[in-house]
């Protein structure tokens, strides 16, 4: 099983930071459930993630990152339109699909044949100082592939606390919410999921924004 670490526990941002500069995958809350968190940089780290989820093949992870300021290294554009969303809507429940940076050499899980990423800045506090410490986290929700994310550290020990070496426990999360998803690699953005952020907040900021929900 899994160690549990109080996310109060004044050695946790340090014990997380090592475990993921060591490429462990971590377990971690966030204000929309528990996460799988590693270094997004690491192949071998995404692809332990991934085979923990049992993910299928060519499933890219989303990326967190602390800080709305940091996008601009990972991204190769940003629209003004998404820029308008980040300004409003970060950190929080809003995932942004943007063009990654050609200089990035990471591997989600979709050996970059998406030429997208997901990324969000979490609304968590022990999340965003981690992931001011280690840059950004490659992430999926702490589940298996297709199931809402565990709100729970001791039902996500039950489950996969034979590979995992800890998990940071933020207590139960009561209320299960879901992030928005806007499209912003075409024009105008598309709405594609929605969520906690909705869509007339969305047309607020940004009017021309429009919906694609398959």
């Amino acid at each position: 099983m899994a160690e549990l670490v109080d996310i109060s526990h004044p050695a946790a941002i340090d014990r997380a930071l090592r475990e993921i500069r060591s490429g462990h995958v971590i377990a971690l809350p966030v204000e929309s459930g528990y996460i799988f968190a590693c270094d997004a940089f690491n192949r071998m780290a995404v692809s332990a993630l991934h085979l923990l989820r049992n993910d299928p093949t060519g499933q890219a992870a989303s990326v967190m990152i602390g800080d709305k300021g940091r996008i601009v290294g990972i991204t190769r554009e940003i629209s003004p339109a998404a820029q308008v969303l980040i300004d409003h809507f970060w950190p929080g429940l809003l995932t942004l699909y943007l063009k990654p940076h050609p200089a990035l050499t990471w591997d989600l899980g979709d050996e970059q044949l998406l030429d997208q990423i997901a990324v969000r800045v979490p609304n968590e506090d022990f999340a965003i100082r981690l992931l001011n410490e280690t840059g950004p986290l490659a992430v999926a929700g702490a589940s298996l592939s297709g199931r809402a994310a565990f709100t729970s550290p001791t039902l996500i020990n039950e489950v996969f606390g034979s590979s995992l070496d800890l998990i940071f426990d933020g207590g139960e999360i009561s209320a299960q919410i879901h992030s928005t998803v806007v499209d912003c690699t075409s024009t105008p953005p598309q709405i594609i999921r929605h969520g906690s952020v909705d869509s007339r907040a969305l047309r607020e900021a940004c009017p021309e924004i429009s919906e694609d929900l398959g």
